[in-house]
C-alpha cells in the first residue's frame, strides 16, 4: 500500500475519531495493483454489457449512493472489521442496478441473466462460502459482507425508483 492511501483508507478508529469521509474514500483505494485492476475490469464489464441501456447519469448517481450505503453498512454492521479498501461492494450493487436499468429498457435477457447471476452468487457466498478466494491476489480478506450490502443497497435503490415511477404514473392518470 502506498503512503497516500493511509489518508483515505477506511479504518474504524479514524471514522470513530471524526474522519467520516473514509466511509466513502476507503472504497476508492485498493490494497495493491491486482486489486485495483480487478475492480476496474468489473467497471469495464458493466460498461460493455450495459452500454445501450445504462445512462451515465444513472451510473454516476447509483455509484455515489452505493459507495455511501456500502460504507455506512460496513461501519455499522461489520464491527469486527478494522479496515477496508476496495470497490467490490459498490460494484456488485452496480451490476444489480444495471440489470434493472436493462430490464426497464426492455433488454430482458441481459438484465435477467446478470441480475440472477449476481444475486445468486451473493446468496451462494453467504450460505456456502466463496467458490474462489481472491485473498492471496489482493493481499487482504475478501469482505463478502460488502458484496451483500452492495446488492441489498441496490435493491433498496431499485425499490425507491420503482415506487417513484409508480406514484408518478398514478399522479399523471388522476
Amino acid at each position: 500500500m502506498q503512503g497516500w492511501q493511509a489518508d483515505f483508507i477506511y479504518t474504524r478508529e479514524s471514522v470513530e475519531a471524526g474522519q467520516w469521509w473514509r466511509i466513502f474514500t476507503g472504497q476508492l483505494v485498493h490494497t495493491n495493483w491486482p486489486h485495483y485492476f480487478l475492480n476496474i475490469a468489473s467497471l469495464w464489464l458493466i460498461g460493455l454489457l450495459f452500454y445501450t441501456t445504462l445512462h451515465v447519469k444513472t451510473f454516476t448517481i447509483s455509484l455515489f449512493l452505493l459507495l455511501i450505503s456500502v460504507g455506512i453498512c460496513i461501519h455499522l454492521f461489520v464491527t469486527p472489521l478494522r479496515w477496508y479498501a476496495g470497490l467490490s461492494g459498490a460494484i456488485y450493487g452496480l451490476f444489480v442496478c444495471s440489470a434493472y436499468s436493462a430490464i426497464k429498457n426492455k433488454d430482458y435477457l441481459m438484465g435477467s441473466i446478470v441480475g440472477i447471476a449476481v444475486i445468486g452468487k451473493v446468496i451462494s457466498d453467504h450460505f456456502f462460502g466463496s467458490i474462489q478466494d481472491n485473498s492471496a491476489l489482493i493481499g487482504a480478506r475478501v469482505v463478502t459482507e460488502a458484496h451483500d450490502y452492495g446488492v441489498l443497497s441496490a435493491l433498496a435503490l431499485i425499490t425507491l425508483d420503482a415506487s417513484y415511477h409508480s406514484i408518478k404514473r398514478k399522479t399523471k392518470t388522476s
